[in-house]
């Protein structure tokens, strides 16, 4: 779905909002003035450890941002929530293999209680540049 934005203090059109695999609650990827906007992404699978729900995060991540027509390489920031901050190092080793030599965004990681029962224990929203 594509809606245009308008501004009401200024008048003028401000530009196309694209949403992608769009809910009633939320887009899981939207594009609006150069940037995609990734919603946290889960494991579909959380009885696979952390570098396992790592790696099922961050190809959930590939296939929004090619939908979006952009990639890894041009990520601009993430959010990452850990369950336990303990997994920081296996996660980080996933991460550094994931993303490409030159291309680290800014990115906050922080520990959290995650929805979606005990054995979520990474979740992942960012924003990349289209």
């Amino acid at each position: 779905m594509t809606e245009m934005v308008h501004s009401s203090t200024n008048g003028g059109t401000v530009g196309h909002i694209h949403r992608l695999e769009s809910g009633r609650r939320l887009s899981e990827i939207l594009v609006h003035d150069g940037r995609a906007f990734v919603s946290g992404q889960t494991a579909d699978d959380p009885s696979q450890c952390i570098r396992g729900q790592t790696r099922q995060v961050l190809g959930s991540i590939d296939r929004l941002l090619r939908l979006a027509g952009t990639d890894r390489t041009r990520v601009l920031f993430a959010n990452i929530w850990l369950r336990d901050l303990s997994d920081f190092d296996a996660m980080n080793e996933i991460w550094e293999d994931w993303i490409p030599e030159g291309c680290a965004p800014a990115r906050a990681t922080v520990a959290a209680d995650l929805l979606g029962g005990d054995g979520v224990r990474i979740e992942i929203a960012l924003q990349a540049a289209v």
